[in-house]
């Protein structure tokens, strides 16, 4: 039997079909997927691991659902309710549907692209306006963030070259979120990356790319350590992700089960946040659809009293030992390349 997300490439996948037969894209159809997407995020995180998890499937069809998906997360970070986030949802599932009506070869294409074949897949934003309001004239937002999906905030995006706030909040959380899906994936000409090397990068490389509230959102939202990964403990144990702290993004909640602690113990869940001296110390796996419960929560998770209670000498340790533990991790990680 077919899962959802399942199901839900095959809804885009005729989507795609209809693109490349110049006919209608299915609209009603995708706002039930983006509607699905809204409700299934605010009772549990199944999709959000399934888009980490590198699903298989044609990659410009998995993007454009990934994309919703966690862009839909990301917007639930940034106060996004009602009718606001399941237009974003929407916005993800088309963001890049002008990329059908490009030569399928130019897409496949492994060696150099001509700076003619470059301008003509640029030109797919605008493709996506017209298809979008080709099935709906009255969509003008949603063709606004579809044409807007790959400005940039340091202008140096297409079509238009826009900058900072010309460009829709949306279409700066549709393009943030289709970087780091691309990165989290497998491609034919590199690995995927881990989350939180994918974090890095964009940290890194895109830091004047798109505006600083959004990239935190990114980070608390779908954290350094997404639900499912497998991490080895600065103790030696190793665990798996199993709920996030978003005031901690590089201290989740790891289950460590009797196996790998070496004992007979009953498997536990260990709160990074509240166990100063004990961080992460490396990801040994991505996230595995199944290895957390269905059950888990993670857009508004209940705050205990000792949560509420930490002080912040307690958040300025644990931020001075992440802190340390990055560097010394950076520092390991450069010794392993030079030699």
């Amino acid at each position: 039997m077919k899962t959802w997300y399942e199901r839900a490439i095959q809804s885009l996948n005729e989507a795609a079909l209809a693109v490349q037969e110049r006919n209608n894209i299915p609209i009603r159809s995708l706002e039930s997927l983006a509607s699905h997407i809204v409700a299934s995020l605010h009772e549990t995180d199944e999709l959000v691991v399934e888009a980490l998890s590198g699903p298989p499937g044609s990659p410009l069809l998995t993007n454009l659902l990934n994309v919703s998906i966690l862009g839909t997360r990301v917007g639930i970070g940034l106060g996004y309710y009602g009718d606001e986030l399941h237009r974003l949802a929407l916005a993800g599932l088309v963001h890049d549907i002008g990329l059908f009506a490009v030569p399928t070869e130019l897409l496949s294409k492994s060696g150099r692209l001509t700076p003619e074949e470059r301008t003509l897949i640029e030109q797919h934003p605008e493709r996506g306006v017209e298809i979008i309001l080709q099935c709906d004239p009255t969509l003008h937002w949603l063709a606004q963030v579809t044409c807007q999906a790959h400005e940039r905030w340091n202008g140096r995006g297409y079509p238009h070259r826009l900058k900072g706030r010309q460009i829709h909040e949306m279409a700066q959380i549709c393009g943030l979120v289709d970087v780091f899906d691309a990165l989290v994936s497998e491609r034919p000409y590199r690995p995927r990356l881990f989350p939180h090397e994918a974090v890095k990068e964009l940290l890194v490389t895109e830091r004047d790319t798109f505006p600083r509230e959004i990239l935190k959102a990114l980070v608390e939202q779908l954290s350094v350590y997404p639900l499912g990964t497998t991490v080895r403990l600065t103790t030696g144990a190793v665990g798996v992700v199993v709920k996030i702290n978003s005031r901690y993004p590089l201290r989740p909640v790891v289950k460590v089960t009797a196996e790998e602690r070496g004992d007979d113990a009953q498997s536990h869940e260990l709160d990074l946040s509240r166990t100063p001296l004990i961080a992460v110390l490396e990801t040994l796996k991505p996230p595995v659809v199944g290895q957390v419960q269905v059950g888990t929560v993670l857009s508004r998770p209940p705050v205990s009293s000792a949560t509420i209670g930490v002080s912040d000498h307690f958040t300025s340790l644990l931020e001075s030992l992440d802190a340390i533990t990055s560097t010394l991790q950076a520092v390991v990680d450069t010794q392993k390349r030079q030699s």
